[in-house]
């Protein structure tokens, strides 16, 4: 048994909103659309939707996320052929319920899954982009990459060539955990320690969601922001 709380907002400096979600069991998504105009929106549309059809299914595994995710690249690829979409693409994370209890993470892009566990917050998702390679190279520390100027620059998104690499892991999760699927118009405004303190303090995941969003757009809130929490209550 989970409790889900979503919420997403425009950014104070964005024309639209070009984050979409999924919150339909056993699939949770957050998609951060690129492209500009509604080329962007248009791209994180149809990653949610290819994902939305997973609705209702029992995933023994990971593989139909996987496929999900291919097909969304497919059909994304396709459509930035035409005219007012050639180039748009759009990152993608979220987590699949299996029916063993544990839970899919899968991501490209650098839209971020994390997860609460004993007091404790962990980044279980890697970001794709070019100050992560930096970090996991040695080149940059992660606090300096935190602030450095080629932050958005993506290594990986859907819709970027016509076939994606699509990162997947098992994560296995108890009562009282709490996951979180973001943009990163959230990771970009708040740190760590107060997406934490957010996380850990409040009552319902909805009421943890709604504050992730005030937090982001007091911080300053230059992108669009977008949140899925879910509570661990009981096994699936």
């Amino acid at each position: 048994m989970i409790e889900v709380g979503t919420a997403t907002h425009r950014g104070h400096y964005r024309e639209q909103n070009e984050d979409c979600l999924l919150a339909a069991y056993p699939v949770f998504v957050v998609a951060d659309g690129m492209g500009g105009h509604s080329a962007g929106e248009v791209a994180a549309q149809l990653a949610i939707e290819a994902l939305a059809e997973l609705d209702g299914l029992d995933l023994v595994d990971a593989a139909p996320l996987r496929a999900a995710v291919e097909e969304a690249n497919r059909r994304i690829w396709q459509a930035g052929h035409l005219p007012g979409q050639r180039g748009m693409g759009t990152t993608i994370s979220g987590i699949g319920a299996l029916t063993d209890g544990s839970w899919a993470i899968f991501n490209v892009g650098d839209s971020r899954v994390l997860h609460i566990h004993e007091g404790e917050i962990k980044q279980v998702t890697v970001d794709h982009s070019e100050v992560q390679d930096m970090v996991t190279l040695g080149i940059l520390a992660p606090e300096e990459a935190a602030v450095h100027p080629m932050r958005h620059i993506v290594t990986r998104s859907l819709g970027a060539r016509p076939d994606v690499q699509v990162d997947v892991e098992r994560l296995e999760v108890v009562p009282g955990d709490r996951l979180l699927v973001c943009s990163d118009g959230l990771t970009d405004e708040v740190s760590p320690d107060d997406i934490f303190w957010v996380l850990d303090t409040a009552q319902d995941p909805q009421h943890a969601a709604d504050a992730l969003i005030q937090a982001a757009l007091a911080a300053g809130g230059h992108d669009n922001v977008t949140v899925v929490v879910v509570d661990i209550v009981a096994g699936n």
